[in-house]
């Protein structure tokens, strides 16, 4: 399954995924409520913008056979849903620019990934060993947007804190402080909701 052709820690990251999806099989265990990794790779698809296939419905419902719902006719295969994904997303996307691409798919394609390695994983989970230049990404684009947005949803002032990478600071000053201290992609996991398997020190202060 040959990846995108691009350079940016997106390509790398969706590279990664395809792989390890296609390594676990379609009804590998994920961190998704309900899906599996036919259902992951379905919403991947789907998330790509491919049209053509939405507009015929060839992308299966993620959750559906946990629903109890009949497998439809004429839908996507777990193998050709990797294949569609591997390739990146459709060529009018704006997707297929390098710093929209790093934007939009870094954080959810490593967070996926993820999903799928450490389901069914007792905490800590055993991390991949991540290139530095990864880590310094995730760091980068989490300390932007993902760590204030997830310090609000918890209503906490959290400080996280990455040894080498950096320490932000989110919250209003009247809350409880949190500090959240570890790699940034195990902080990267606590901050999407994946806490039980993130490799990180909690602290109150």
């Amino acid at each position: 399954m040959a990846p995108a052709a691009r350079t940016t820690t997106a390509a790398v990251e969706r590279a990664v995924l395809a792989r390890v999806l296609e390594e676990a099989g379609p009804e590998a265990p994920t961190l998704c409520a309900g899906w599996d990794a036919q259902d992951l790779a379905a919403h991947l698809v789907m998330r790509d913008g491919h049209l053509d296939l939405l507009a015929r419905r060839r992308i299966p419902t993620p959750g559906a056979h946990f629903r109890g719902e009949p497998p439809a006719e004429g839908v996507l295969d777990f193998g050709d849903l990797l294949e569609r994904f591997a390739a990146g997303a459709p060529r009018w996307s704006p997707a297929r620019i390098g710093p929209v691409d790093e934007a939009m798919n870094t954080l959810e394609f490593f967070v996926h990934a993820e999903d799928v390695l450490r389901a069914g994983a007792e905490a800590p989970s055993p991390r991949r060993d991540l290139d530095p230049a990864v880590e310094a990404r995730l760091w980068s684009f989490a300390a932007k947007t993902l760590f204030l947005v997830a310090a609000r949803s918890q209503h906490l002032r959290v400080a996280w804190v990455s040894p080498g990478f950096g320490a932000v600071t989110h919250g209003r000053r009247r809350d409880p402080l949190q500090i959240v201290e570890g790699a940034p992609g195990e902080l990267v996991l606590r901050a999407f909701g994946r806490g039980q398997v993130a490799d990180v020190t909690v602290r109150e202060v």
